[in-house]
């Protein structure tokens, strides 16, 4: 009798399955930042391009760090700096070093900030050694210098990162929707934590109120991430950047006329002066200016303000009382005279009593900082000596009689919230005294004063102050003034 030897492993035919039925592949859905900046294959040397260029304001796709080095790899038509598609390096880059007067030179950059090279030459020395920095980056080349300084970041470095996002979206929505870009990381390349904080803590709320979503990167923790490049044949890839440099954005011809940073991507974005408050550029910074006040704690009714205001109405609800906002610097270096002070204070409150006008009196030093961003949404004129509380008016709505007041010691003037107001559509006023000035005539710029004793008793004539808001407020209203009379020898 044979013996049948059983392994318990039976090798039998699988059983018949029914065919599966072919399921078409579809495209993937691209949403967030891949919509503007696509991911690049992985560890494979891609050219860069430009998606978007202003004189220190510049997008690249596919923008490369080495060895302390950013690196452009370009195809054979795109040529070098200033050969046509890519603009010269001086208006990208520099050397980072603070913007003095006699260092000029030494704040051109050269081949050590930033080189072009071929995608060859690019596949030869990194082969597949690239690493993805994913997302959409903000590099910022600037020193610590004017990062200290609520107005510059929240009024230029901030106000000029949302231009360049919005200036992706053809036409930002009222309720303050927009097509754009979202940065992920913002990276302070020569500037740590303590150099990014001013006095009040505005910069660091900004910071966080504006750019929810974006992780900050100082100095030191950049330093830590370039030295895994150093001395090495690996490379960092960033697929979307805009690369911020102050001392680029002031050779170009926008900033270096009005000493504005954001006047380089305001204008690449359709913005020459004389458009502001028009088609496109009506709500440019409303998602901006929304996106701090809910951090803040603003409600929808109070962001609503300026489109009741519209005609026709943008929102539901009736139209709001206007709301005089006076920021008193009694407290400061730099105020009115203590007489003249007291007599704006009631020639204001008397106006408002007899208009049934709101009339705010802000002093900064001793109101928590929401609640003074609280009271700058609700305003439609503003009120103040020349200093950081003005940058306020960033929060103001973009309503349709709103205007921005500025007094100074006579002959003293700058530039910094006349523009501002401008490219936010508020009218504007120079207020020397019993005199002012409003575009297009514009005082002399002038420091003689600015760090002088006279600065602590500056006159105004109250008044003045008060026609000035009458007629902004009763007068026939034609829009933003700073927008309607423009003419070349403004000097912008």
């Amino acid at each position: 009798m044979t013996t049948v030897e059983f392994s318990g492993i039976v090798d039998l035919p699988p059983p018949a399955q029914p065919e599966a039925p072919s399921i078409p592949i579809s495209e993937p859905i691209i949403t967030g930042n891949h919509r503007f900046f696509p991911p690049p294959p992985p560890r494979t040397i891609v050219k860069s391009s430009l998606p978007q260029f202003s004189s220190g304001w510049t997008v690249f796709q596919n923008l490369y760090f080495s060895n302390g080095t950013f690196f452009i790899v370009k195809d054979q038509d795109q040529g070098g700096f200033g050969e046509g598609y890519w603009p010269e390096r001086r208006l990208i880059t520099s050397t980072g070093l603070p913007g003095l007067a006699g260092n000029e030179a030494e704040r051109e950059p050269g081949l050590k900030e930033m080189e072009v090279i071929d995608i060859e030459e690019a596949k030869r020395i990194w082969e597949d050694r690239v690493f993805d920095v994913g997302g959409f980056s903000v590099l910022v080349n600037d020193p610590t210098q004017f990062l200290r300084h609520y107005y510059h970041v929240a009024a230029e470095l901030f106000f000029a990162t949302e231009r360049v996002i919005t200036n992706f979206d053809p036409m930002p929505a009222p309720d303050g929707t927009i097509n754009a870009p979202n940065p992920n990381r913002m990276i302070f390349i020569h500037c740590d934590e303590e150099g990014f904080s001013d006095g009040p803590g505005l910069d660091h709320f900004f910071l966080a109120a504006q750019f929810p979503s974006m992780t900050p990167l100082f100095q030191p923790s950049w330093e830590r991430m370039a030295q895994q490049v150093e001395a090495s044949r690996r490379v960092f890839r960033f697929p979307g950047a805009l690369f911020v440099d102050r001392s680029a954005a002031f050779r170009g011809g926008p900033t270096g006329s009005t000493s504005r940073t954001p006047a380089s991507p305001w204008q690449a974005g359709g913005g020459s002066f004389g458009t502001g408050g028009l088609g496109r550029n009506q709500f440019w910074y409303e998602s901006a200016r929304r996106r701090v006040l809910s951090f803040a704690g603003v409600s929808k009714d109070i962001l609503d303000i300026g489109l009741r205001a519209m005609d026709p109405p943008l929102a539901t609800g009736k139209p709001d009382r206007p709301v005089i906002t006076y920021i008193s610097r009694q407290r400061t270096s730099r105020k009115l005279r203590e007489e003249d002070h007291e007599s704006l204070v009631d020639a204001l409150q008397e106006m408002c009593l007899r208009h049934n006008w709101e009339f705010q009196l802000m002093v900064g030093e001793t109101m928590p900082r929401d609640e003074q961003l609280l009271w700058a949404a609700r305003t439609t004129v503003m009120v103040g000596v020349h200093g950081n509380g003005l940058t306020h008016q960033l929060m103001m709505p973009p309503h349709p009689r709103s205007a921005i007041l500025e007094m100074y010691r006579p002959p003293n003037f700058a530039k910094d919230y006349e523009w501002t107001a401008g490219v936010l559509g508020h009218a504007y006023y120079t207020i020397h005294n019993d005199t002012f000035w409003t575009p297009p005539k514009l005082a002399d710029i002038n420091y003689d004063d600015w760090n002088t004793d006279k600065v602590k008793s500056i006159p105004v004539y109250a008044p003045n102050v008060v026609e000035i808001i009458e007629q902004q407020l009763l007068g026939e209203n034609q829009g933003p003034k700073h927008w309607q009379s423009w003419r070349e020898d403004v000097g912008y």
